[in-house]
């Protein structure tokens, strides 16, 4: 039924507005192209009635000439003219009247003041100008049988050229509607699929158009992040209760031990125990952090401090961490960098990233530590050469609980939310968090902060 409204929608309204604005536009043309043919028909039967008029000078020229006499021209003209439809008024040059002829319109009372025509042209007769004419017609401008024959064949063709247009049209108009309307209907398919949970499939049929391209781009994008999520949230719950299973299951064997009497509750025991809720409550705890961070319920408290001194002080206070594995430690810190954030949630960033370079790092490895300014950002780095991260755990490595090589990475200990959490803390400073690594090779973290915030 969805698919049914989208292609009624879309389609169907797609191809009848193409219909709608090419038949406006062939109607306004056909009307604009008949208003000028008519027009310009027009001034050419004026043209034509001027040169009617003329010859109607010459004869009556040519007609005295052979005459001699106004009475005899007067009375071989009479018939001609009469019934040609023109009213013929001779005077000589002194304004008197030789020649009067009605025409049968005239005489009929048929005649249409509204649509009178008259000319006063001289009448020559070997050069020399001998009298005048005044011709009047009274009517519609005279039109032949070709003339009639002429316009009526180009209305004609004019109809059957816009009738073959509108169909033509029509059959475009559909095609390029199904032509447009086809991606988005295949991206609302696949877009349906995706809803009902089906993350495998793709828009398979990529447009050529640039908006339609990025559109399923976007929903290819969509799918294959949809089916990351899933498998990243299938993979939280498994971490979540792996984490829980862990000392859970120490508080379980260990409280059992003591109920049993097989283990006496000394204070180490009960130390231990501790231990195990301790770390639980911090995993609880960093599970909240994280929640009020990304929606916004975390209070960061910004100040300005000099964060040079800040990382210089927090290398001291961990310097014995790399000591105690031998690591070099290079430091290139700038002095006096200001910048406006919260103190001591950039430090949890810091060290975060400071003791997983450590813990990442083996016997004699070397870690590199680095502040600079660049622009209006300051840039903290820091690198090592320790076991790196696959190129395919790259994009999840900020995911709650995300492990590269689970079988060995746990050695390592840690609840998996510290990349989170420091993502979290540097995207809510409005600054950027990324990292390089090639696997056996190292790994670089790189923070830019943003001076003034």
């Amino acid at each position: 039924m969805v698919k049914k409204m989208i292609k009624n929608d879309i389609r169907t309204k797609t191809a009848v507005s193409f219909i709608s604005i090419a038949l406006l536009s062939i109607v306004v043309f056909s009307i604009t192209i008949n208003i000028l043919i008519i027009n310009n028909f027009g001034i050419y039967i004026k043209q034509s009635a001027n040169v009617q008029f003329d010859n109607i000078a010459s004869s009556i020229a040519e007609t005295y000439k052979e005459t001699d006499s106004w009475n005899e021209t007067g009375n071989r003209m009479a018939h001609t003219l009469m019934m040609s439809g023109y009213d013929i008024v001779v005077r000589d040059l002194k304004g008197n009247i030789l020649i009067k002829t009605p025409s049968m319109l005239s005489m009929m009372g048929m005649a249409s003041s509204s649509k009178i025509s008259t000319q006063t042209l001289p009448i020559v007769v070997d050069g020399k100008k001998v009298a005048y004419v005044d011709i009047t017609y009274s009517g519609k401008m005279p039109m032949s049988k070709l003339d009639y024959k002429f316009l009526y064949n180009v209305n004609k063709y004019i109809a059957l050229i816009t009738i073959l247009t509108i169909a033509l049209v029509l059959i475009i108009s559909i095609y390029v509607a199904k032509y447009l309307t086809k991606p988005i209907l295949n991206i609302a398919k696949v877009a349906s699929k995706l809803e009902s949970g089906d993350y495998d499939v793709r828009v398979e049929e990529i447009p050529k158009e640039e908006e339609l391209l990025a559109l399923t781009a976007a929903i290819n994008h969509l799918g294959a992040s949809l089916k990351s999520q899933g498998m990243l949230r299938a993979q939280l719950t498994q971490n979540i209760a792996h984490e829980l299973r862990t000392p859970l299951s120490t508080l379980k064997s260990h409280l059992e031990a003591i109920i049993d009497g097989v283990w006496e509750p000394s204070k180490e025991r009960i130390v231990s125990l501790y231990e195990e809720v301790v770390r639980l409550s911090n995993l609880i705890n960093d599970i909240e952090l994280l929640n009020k961070i990304e929606i916004d319920n975390l209070k960061i408290n910004k100040v300005r401090f000099n964060l040079s001194e800040l990382i210089k002080s927090l290398l001291i206070n961990y310097e014995s961490i790399f000591i105690n594995k031998n690591q070099h430690l290079e430091k290139n810190i700038e002095d006096d960098i200001f910048v406006v954030a919260d103190k001591d949630r950039i430090s949890e960033v810091l060290i975060n990233l400071l003791v997983n370079a450590n813990k990442y790092t083996g016997e004699g490895g070397n870690i590199k530590v680095k502040l600079y300014n660049e622009g209006q950002f300051a840039v903290i780095t820091v690198s090592d050469n320790g076991i790196g991260i696959p190129k395919e755990d790259l994009p999840f490595i900020y995911e709650r609980f995300y492990r590269s090589e689970k079988s060995r990475s746990r050695d390592y200990g840690g609840s998996g939310l510290g990349l989170s959490i420091a993502k979290a803390i540097i995207k809510a400073h409005n600054g950027t968090i990324n990292v390089e690594s090639i696997l056996n090779q190292g790994t670089k973290f790189t923070v830019k902060l943003p001076i003034i915030n």
